[in-house]
C-alpha cells in the first residue's frame, strides 16, 4: 500500500454539482481494450488483485498495468474485438508494493532501444525495464544518511529523458540514466519534519513542464505543491489550497502555462495560473472521497480534461468552459486514468 502521512486530513471536501457538455453527445468515447482474466486469480498473499495504475505508453501502443499482486503487466493496443479479454505479452515481478512507474517519455515501438519503463517498489531499488523482453536492465540506488537502502515514493523523467528524479520523505534525489548503481544527487527539501521551512512530507507526485523551461512541480503527503527549477533545485514557488490533504498527483498542460493538482479525499482538481498570477484559475469538481489515489490526465492538445471517479465514472471536462460530460466505465471506484498522445523529441 501506498505511504501516508500520519497528519492527513482525512475528511472529504464536498464536490459541487457539475454543468454537463451538450456538444460533446456525439463524442461519446468507445472501448478499445479490455483484460479481466489475469486480476481475478487469488492467492494467500494477494485475494483481491485490483488494478492500482495504468499508464499508456507515449506512442499509445501499449499499456502498462500495476496490480496489487506486484506484478507489472504490458499490454498490446490491437484491433481486435475489445469485448473479448485481453492477455498481458510480457509480465514483470517486483518484490513489494509498488509505488509508481513511468515511461520514458520519447519511447516509440519502432525503435526497441526507447522501449523502456521505470518502476519503484516497497525496499527495492529503482528498477529500469526492457518493455520488449521484459528483461531488467538497471537498478537505481539510493541511500539515506544510516547508508541504507531508501525506496523512492515517485517518478519521473526530465523532459529531455537524460535524468530521472524521484521523491522521497523531505528529499529529491536524481539519477543520470546513463549511470545506474548508486550514483545521485540529493536535493533536501526541509531540514526536519516540524520545519516551517521547505515543503515538509513524502513527496508523492512529480511532474516536468514538457514547454522546457526546466522546472518541475512536486506534490507532497504534507499538503503542499512546490515548483522547482531542475539545474539548481531553486523553489520558485509554493501553492496550498488543498486543505492540508496529501497531494496525489500534479500535471502541467501541454503548453506550460498552467498546473493542475488534486489531492487525497478532495473532490477538487485546481488548475493554477503559474505564469501570470499564481492563483487558482478553474476547479474541477469529481467525487473522490477515499484514500485511494483517484487520477486525472489532460488532452495532448490541453483542451480536456479526463478524472476518475469513487463512482466509477470518468468525467470529461473542457479546461476552457469548464462544463462536463460523464460515462461510466466500472461498477466501483475508476482510479487511474490516463489519455493517449504521442510526444515528439523536437517539441
Amino acid at each position: 500500500m501506498e505511504q501516508e502521512d500520519p497528519t492527513m486530513n482525512t475528511t472529504a471536501a464536498p464536490a459541487a454539482e457539475p454543468q454537463y457538455f451538450t456538444h460533446l453527445d456525439t463524442m461519446r468515447p468507445r472501448l478499445l481494450f479490455t483484460s479481466h482474466e489475469e486480476f481475478s486469480a487469488v492467492s494467500s498473499t494477494c485475494s483481491n488483485n485490483f488494478t492500482k495504475g495504468v499508464q499508456v505508453s507515449p506512442d499509445g501502443l501499449c499499456l502498462l498495468s500495476n496490480s496489487d499482486d506486484y506484478v507489472l503487466r504490458l499490454f498490446e493496443v490491437s484491433s481486435n474485438d475489445a469485448t473479448q479479454s485481453s492477455s498481458s505479452i510480457l509480465q514483470m515481478k517486483e518484490a513489494g508494493a509498488v509505488y509508481d512507474v513511468a515511461w520514458y517519455p520519447f519511447m516509440t515501438s519502432a525503435d526497441p532501444a526507447s522501449c523502456i519503463f521505470v518502476s519503484t517498489s516497497r525496499d527495492q531499488p529503482v528498477h529500469l525495464w526492457d518493455a520488449y523482453t521484459g528483461a531488467l536492465r538497471a537498478s537505481y540506488r539510493a541511500y539515506d544518511h544510516m547508508d541504507e537502502l531508501a525506496s523512492a515514493q515517485s517518478l519521473t523523467f526530465n523532459s529531455t529523458g537524460d535524468k530521472l528524479f524521484a521523491g522521497f520523505d523531505r528529499m529529491i534525489r536524481f539519477f543520470d540514466l546513463s549511470q545506474p548503481s548508486r550514483d545521485f544527487r540529493a536535493r533536501p527539501l526541509s531540514k526536519t519534519r516540524r520545519s516551517r521551512k521547505g515543503q515538509r512530507g513524502l513527496i508523492s507526485t512529480l511532474h516536468f513542464n514538457p514547454d522546457h523551461s526546466k522546472i518541475y512541480a512536486a506534490g507532497s503527503y504534507a499538503g503542499t505543491t512546490c515548483v522547482y527549477t531542475e539545474d539548481e533545485g531553486e523553489e520558485l514557488l509554493a501553492l496550498r489550497d488543498h486543505d492540508g490533504r496529501g497531494i496525489s498527483q500534479v500535471r502541467f498542460s501541454p503548453c506550460g502555462r498552467f498546473l493542475f493538482t488534486a489531492a487525497r479525499r478532495d473532490a477538487r482538481v485546481h488548475c493554477w495560473d503559474i505564469r501570470a498570477t499564481n492563483e487558482i484559475l478553474h476547479t474541477f469538481n469529481r467525487v473522490a472521497d477515499t484514500n485511494q489515489r483517484v487520477e486525472f490526465d489532460l488532452h495532448c492538445g490541453g483542451r480536456y480534461l479526463a478524472t476518475g471517479s469513487r463512482t466509477g465514472r470518468v468525467m470529461l471536462y473542457d479546461v476552457l468552459t469548464e462544463p462536463c460530460s460523464q460515462f461510466r466505465v466500472a461498477s466501483d471506484i475508476t482510479t487511474y486514468l490516463r489519455t493517449c498522445g504521442m510526444k515528439k523529441k523536437t517539441e
